[in-house]
């Protein structure tokens, strides 16, 4: 395996890992009132929900300030 991932794949496991946790969000909704482990599990899956979204949103914001950096101009030495 290489060092480094490469962003594209990150985002890649952020959008996995985002759609599995909705799903388990979303099935283990049902159960809430008559399960405590279903209650946990579901609170469980919307934090993971939320911090991946975070993530997600975070790798894409990178990507913008870098090719800004990058399309700058150089200023000319005095």
């Amino acid at each position: 395996m290489p060092g480094k991932i490469d962003s594209e794949i990150k985002k890649e496991i952020a959008k996995i890992t985002m759609t599995a946790s909705l799903g388990v969000a979303v099935i283990t909704a049902p159960f809430l009132k008559r399960n405590k482990l279903m209650k946990n599990i579901h609170t469980g899956a919307g934090v993971l929900l939320a911090g991946t979204a975070l993530w997600h949103h975070f790798l894409y914001h990178s990507e913008k300030k870098s090719q800004k950096a990058l399309s700058a101009p150089d200023k000319p030495k005095a």
